[in-house]
Formats: structure tokens, C-alpha cells, sequence
């Protein structure tokens, strides 16, 4: 009898460590790095690209059921949804959204409780927090999102801590310490408030040079950012080369199309604005935002040509666009310089 007690108290003991490395990670440990998971995830970031969000999120439900216990699959899964709702400016699936976001922190969470060393689990975890910032700034939780951003960074420079070849974590860093430089500026002359724009830039390029996943999208944001600058020249390059490899893809042309205005190339952004309207009058759920962005653009580089009759044809389908409330708050701005070019438009058609 005490024989087996003793053995149950033994098995029973071998199962709470058995289900103890279960949820650290050390028997179902992922890395993304790897064959086939690498594969993957890069043919979902591919579809991603190329605005087939509802592939890319099959094949990471694919990831998300064969490690339902690792975070790799809810965030893929949420990232591919966040970027389907950028693609629209449609944030109507945000409660999906959310619902993978928040258990992939969660998951991720729990593995670190639980003693893992894995510099993964830090990059997804901090991952999780920035993309859910991001999301809150699109719905006006500016405190909330900035809490957000600033912690999960604190995670992503822990993942590089843990594995100095996780270079992809340095895309996070680097474009968090860019912007809140550049969104604060003006506070620099203080002693606490540090300028961290060229460090910031360095590691975007460190983590674009080295890392596995971050290539399309990393250049993508330092098109954002050399534009941020004033360097055109070096954008533009980045962007045309990004359009040249994914020419279906809408998130590039959006950034190909703002680069060529801003340098003044009126026929090769008005084209793009045009191949950009006509995809957003296509979308089933198109909601006028990006189909004002683009009429307004057009608008402005017609008027820039003296162009009025165009001009004004192209404010006035702007203004007579049917918005629900939300969407015409959103859009306040564009439509009120719709509103300028139609009344200059309508007075160089007087003279």
C-alpha cells in the first residue's frame, strides 16, 4: 500500500513537471525561424501584401490550431485582420481583432510566468502590444495606446536581450523611438527628452538588412519616415522599388502615390490616386474614407494644372458622397479642402 502511494505521489509529481514544461514552452517550443513554420508565415506576410487577407488568415488559423498554446498563430491571425481594416479604413472587425490580440498577449504572458527564455515569446508579446496600440490610435485612445506602444517595446527590447539574432524586434524600436522623437520635438531642449531619430533610423535599417519577417513592411514605414525627414528622393526609390515587386498591392501604391505628390510628379501620383479610387469604389465594404483621399488628391494636383473643370467635378464628388457620421468626422479635413478646391474651381470657371 505505501509502495503505491508512493509510486502514485511519484507519476503524480512527473505530471506537474511534464505540464509545467508543456506551458514554458520547452516540449512544444516554436521557432519561427524554422522550416515549415518559417515558410508559413512568409506566404501569409506575401498574401498580406497583396491585399488577400482572408488567405493569409487560413493559412495562420493553420499555425494557431497545430500551437494553440504559443502565441505565433492569434498574432499572425490578428495582424492580417488589422491590416485588412488599414486596407479599408474599415474598423469593423476590431472585436475579432482584440479577441486574438489580447490571448496572444496572454499566451505569451503566461510563458514568461512560467519561466521561459525563449526571445520569441518577448517578440511576439511586445509585437501584440504595439500592433493593439496602433489599432487605438485609429479609434482615438491616444493615453492608451501610448502605454501600449511604450511597454511593448520595453518586451521587444528584451527579445533581443535573450537572442541577439531576433533582429526583426529592432523594426519595433526603431520606428517607436523615430516617431515619439519626432511627434515630440519640440520638447528636446529639456533635459529628460532625448531626440532618438537617427538611432531610431539606424535600427530600422539594422533590422531590414538582418531580419527574417520585417523586409516589405519595415520598407514600407521607412518610406514614412524619410518623407517625415524631407528625404524624397531616397523614398521614392524605396516605394517605386516596393511597387515594382508587389504592383498589386495597395498599401504600397498608397505610399508611392503620397510620395510622387509631395515631390510635385502630378501625372504618376494622379494615376496612382486614380488606380487606388477605383479599387476603393470596388470594395464590398467601402465606406467613401479612402474614396474621399483619393478624389481630393486628384483634385488638388488638377488644380495645381489649372485644370478647373476637373478640379471642381472631382471636389464636387467628394462633397455629395453619402457619410455616416463617423466616417464625415473622420474626414473633416478632406472635405473641408475639397470644399476650398471646388470654391477655386468655381471661380477661375467665372473668370
Amino acid at each position: 500500500m505505501i509502495v503505491f502511494i508512493q509510486r502514485k505521489s511519484i507519476l503524480f509529481l512527473l505530471l506537474i513537471w511534464v505540464a509545467n514544461l508543456f506551458l514554458s514552452g520547452k516540449i512544444f517550443a516554436v521557432d519561427p525561424a524554422d522550416e515549415p513554420v518559417k515558410s508559413e508565415i512568409l506566404q501569409g506576410i506575401e498574401l498580406t501584401i497583396n491585399n488577400q487577407f482572408d488567405q493569409a488568415i487560413q493559412i495562420y488559423q493553420k499555425l494557431k490550431e497545430r500551437y494553440p498554446h504559443h502565441p505565433i498563430g492569434y498574432f499572425y491571425i490578428a495582424a492580417a485582420i488589422q491590416a485588412k481594416m488599414l486596407d479599408a479604413e474599415n474598423y469593423s472587425a476590431s472585436r475579432e481583432f482584440n479577441q486574438m490580440i489580447s490571448q496572444s498577449i496572454h499566451l505569451a504572458d503566461s510563458l514568461i510566468d512560467s519561466g521561459t527564455e525563449d526571445g520569441w515569446i518577448y517578440f511576439y508579446y511586445g509585437s501584440s502590444l504595439l500592433y493593439r496600440g496602433l489599432m487605438k490610435t485609429k479609434q482615438g485612445g491616444w493615453f492608451s495606446a501610448y502605454r501600449d506602444a511604450s511597454k511593448g517595446v520595453k518586451y521587444l527590447e528584451k527579445a533581443v536581450q535573450k537572442d541577439s539574432t531576433i533582429y526583426d524586434a529592432y523594426l519595433g524600436i526603431g520606428s517607436y523611438k523615430y516617431w515619439k522623437s519626432a511627434r515630440t520635438n519640440f520638447l528636446t531642449w529639456l533635459p529628460f527628452i532625448a531626440d532618438e531619430r537617427q538611432e531610431g533610423l539606424s535600427l530600422i535599417r539594422k533590422s531590414l538588412q538582418n531580419g527574417i519577417f520585417v523586409k516589405w513592411i519595415g520598407r514600407d514605414q521607412l518610406c514614412w519616415i524619410l518623407m517625415d525627414k524631407g528625404d524624397y528622393p531616397e523614398a521614392l526609390e524605396i516605394a517605386s522599388s516596393n511597387c515594382q515587386a508587389y504592383p498589386e498591392s495597395r498599401f504600397f501604391r498608397w505610399t508611392l502615390a503620397f510620395a510622387n505628390f509631395h515631390i510635385g510628379e502630378w501625372p504618376r501620383s494622379y494615376e496612382l490616386y486614380q488606380g487606388l479610387l477605383s479599387d476603393a469604389r470596388g470594395m464590398d465594404d467601402n465606406n467613401h474614407f479612402n474614396e474621399i483621399d483619393c478624389l481630393v488628391h486628384m483634385a488638388e494636383i488638377s488644380a495645381e494644372r489649372a485644370e478647373w473643370t476637373k478640379a471642381y467635378d472631382l471636389a464636387d464628388q467628394a462633397l455629395k458622397l453619402n457619410l455616416d457620421e463617423a466616417i464625415r468626422k473622420r474626414a473633416k479635413n478632406k472635405l473641408k479642402k475639397a470644399l476650398e478646391i471646388r470654391n477655386q474651381a468655381f471661380a477661375a470657371l467665372e473668370h
